[in-house]
């Protein structure tokens, strides 16, 4: 009966398992071949079944209750496995090693780190820590909740260790990116000497997963040591080089092992396709997958799995297209691995798109339900969705959710990283950037060019003043990241520099650059200039502008602008004139708010929404608030040869005081409004919302081209000396 229950959790076999369990009743209870049926009611997914079996039990054993735990453990019923945990040691059943197995699974699904340490001193109590079984799993909920010094004492306190306590130890050091511990204990563990030493050294598939071990290990000099080692080699050997570079990322060195290869099959061909999108190679995936049909190689359903998930990788719509009709062609679309593979490639082309935009609007709760789909979908698992969701919290303001996003990627590339540094920058927190960069450092993880500039640009938003810091960083880019200074990162530096105050030394910098030096070094230095109201050194960025590109749309602009700030009026309007006859257009300020699933967009004395009136109405209330409150308008904000009042007027009507004047309409008490601005806001403007916060008791935050502005009680988290 026993035999014939294994066989119905073998072929599933529901009625097969309903036949034995009919002539179990027939005899005098026997509780091993009930406890049998309860295992096997489990392995066939009947929960219900497995109850009544056990409640039919006149006295249950330890057995038992083990396999209702671990049965309801796998069944995701963990509160219900505690409960019969908790009946079995009210009825005075000891457990056994395989019962706090069955538990500890309940805790790792869980996370339940406190229940752990209960469970893991109960079995140092009955004993039971004494079983490999039950420190492998107390080992598990450790690695599971990231508690390596538990992992490790325990391992090295175990009298006895089997393979599986070998693995959980090597897997949570390396995962913790402890590489050296890991290859001593991997020494330690001596496998491939023990093969050596009972003869199977020369064992071809021996070899061949030794391989495949050393790979998985992380080491790629002891891979090609034992292949060059090898005079005997198959087909498999070539596909696990093959596989064994491409997870080292080493794509070069995997295509030469194909080249040099005797004979070739689809495995192999699979193997470099899979290599391909396992490194992002989504177009050299498809190249060869057309060399594959070309060549007449079979086409399996893992080819297509392969192929389908490069189309998502490129994210070009027409070559999905043609895939999709080629997959429908040799009729393996109703394979559900295809079906599956399809859906995600149609939902990485429309996603990470739809959430770039959502970010660049602000648009969090559209942005969130895409978050959802990606999740439901199985998508986060693609890194290129992960950054995106990561990018859109950021801009929306909360970097708790971007971080949340951050930990749940299994794995991480160079632009999630980046996405992190500049998720904290657009919010001001250059300090938490600081503590990003240096869990990079810890982790080995080698930073490009954008990184270095967003960890540059960190020392902007810092709370106290580093810039010794940032110039030792900016100092060691060549010698120790082999990342030379760009003007970008020049740019940056003299951001930085200029943000504290420091506009001489600025200046400076960028006239001793080693290279020819560009015009966004010196418009870093104008903006910094505006801000602390240099006139001087800001005049003379502006010259070095508009020597540098005087063919640019911005540089027209600029040089009106630097004429009307000097009274200069009929210069500035013949400047204007000139863009117009060549059609250059000046980028409009625009302002908008997210309302009711809805983008609500400002220009400056913008009349054309349909609360225009209320708007304008709530705005005039605002200014004789904020007037009385203290306010002085600064009309030197205002380029146009115009008298006094009007000036104001121009002022009033800018287009982020309109949009925070909707929000204030729209958004329930208690809530900040929230506004979008294209490009930085005025000084002006930026005075204003302050006296705005006072008098409406009201946050505001507004996210423009520098970062967000966090207004509230007449202050800003930015330091923006306007």
């Amino acid at each position: 009966l026993s035999r014939l229950l294994k066989l119905s959790i073998e072929y599933a076999d529901i009625q097969l398992g309903k036949a034995v369990h009919a002539s179990v009743l027939k005899f005098e209870q026997d509780v091993r071949l009930f406890n049998s049926l309860i295992t096997s009611y489990f392995e066939l997914g009947k929960l219900n079944y497995a109850e009544r079996v056990f409640d039919s039990i006149l006295a249950p054993d330890v057995v038992s209750y083990t396999a209702m735990i671990s049965g309801l453990a796998k069944s995701n019923c963990e509160n219900e496995a505690l409960g019969f945990f908790f009946e079995m040691r009210d009825s005075g059943i000891e457990p056994n090693a395989y019962s706090f197995v069955a538990l500890l699974t309940v805790c790792m699904r869980l996370i339940d780190l406190r229940l752990g340490f209960q469970v893991h001193a109960l079995s140092i109590k009955t004993g039971h820590i004494n079983s490999t079984y039950v420190a492998n799993a107390v080992m598990g909920l450790y690695t599971k909740c990231s508690c390596l010094d538990y992992v490790v004492k325990l391992f090295d306190e175990m009298s006895e260790r089997d393979v599986a306590s070998w693995n959980t130890v090597i897997s949570c050091v390396v995962k913790d990116g402890m590489h050296e511990r890991a290859f001593e204990l991997f020494h330690r563990a001596a496998i491939h000497a023990y093969a050596l030493k009972i003869g199977y050294g020369t064992n071809l598939s021996v070899k061949n997963a030794l391989i495949e071990f050393y790979a998985k290990c992380g080491c790629v000099e002891d891979v090609e040591t034992l292949f060059n080692r090898m005079h005997v080699r198959d087909v498999y050997t070539w596909t696990e080089m093959i596989d064994a570079y491409m997870g080292f990322g080493n794509v070069d060195s995997a295509l030469e092992i194909f080249s040099k290869m005797p004979d070739r099959n689809c495995v192999t061909y699979n193997a470099l396709l899979a290599g391909f999108c396992q490194n992002g190679e989504g177009f050299r995936a498809l190249r060869w997958f057309c060399r594959m049909v070309e060549e007449g190689m079979e086409i399996s359903d893992f080819t297509l799995t392969s192929v389908l998930h490069a189309c998502g990788l490129v994210k070009d719509s027409r070559s999905s297209e043609q895939i999709h009709a080629f997959v429908l062609k040799i009729k393996s679309s109703t394979n559900n691995h295809i079906k599956a593979a399809l859906l995600d490639m149609c939902t990485r082309l429309a996603i990470a798109s739809i959430l770039g935009v959502c970010a660049d609007l602000g648009f969090r709760k559209l942005g969130e339900q895409f978050y959802c789909r990606a999740l439901k979908c199985s998508l986060l698992h693609d890194i290129g969705v992960g950054n995106a969701v990561i990018s859109m919290y950021s801009k929306c303001g909360d970097m708790e959710e971007a971080n949340k996003v951050f930990d749940k990627m299994p794995a991480h590339d160079i632009v999630s990283w980046n996405s992190l540094l500049a998720g904290y920058n657009v919010n001001r927190q250059g300090g938490k950037a600081l503590e990003v960069w240096k869990k990079m450092q810890r982790g080995k993880i080698q930073p490009d060019t954008v990184t270095c500039v967003l960890i540059i640009s960190a020392y902007r938003h810092t709370n106290s003043n580093l810039i010794e810091h940032c110039k030792d960083f900016f100092r060691s880019m060549k010698p120790v990241y082999n990342i030379e200074p760009n003007s970008d990162h020049y740019a940056c530096l003299v951001g930085v520099l200029g943000n504290w105050g420091l506009l001489e030394e600025a200046e400076e910098l960028i006239e001793n650059i080693p290279f020819e030096e560009t015009a966004s070094v010196w418009r870093a230095l104008l903006d910094s200039c505006g801000i602390h109201k240099n006139a001087i050194i800001g005049t003379r960025a502006a010259k070095k502008i508009l020597s540098m590109e005087p063919q640019d749309p911005s540089t027209y602009i600029l040089k009106s602008n630097l004429y009307s700030a000097s009274g200069r009026w009929n210069c500035s309007e013949f400047v204007r004139e000139e863009m117009k006859e060549r059609r250059f257009r000046k980028f409009p300020g625009r302002s908008w708010v997210i309302d009711q699933e809805e983008v609500h967009s400002f220009f400056a004395r913008d009349k054309s929404h349909p609360e225009s009136k209320d708007i304008y109405s709530v705005l005039d209330i605002l200014f004789m608030e904020c007037l009385r409150a203290g306010y002085k308008p600064d009309t030197s904000f205002v380029l146009h040869d115009v008298e006094e009042h009007q000036k104001v007027n121009f002022l009033l009507c800018h287009s982020a005081k309109l949009a925070v004047s909707f929000g204030l309409i729209t958004t329930r008490v208690g809530k900040p409004v929230r506004v979008v601005k294209n490009i930085h806001m005025c000084g002006d403007c930026h005075t204003f919302l302050k006296y705005v916060t006072v008098v409406t008791k009201r946050e505001i935050h507004v996210r423009d081209a520098s970062g967000f502005h966090c207004f509230a009680d007449g202050e800003c988290s930015c330091r923006d000396n306007w």
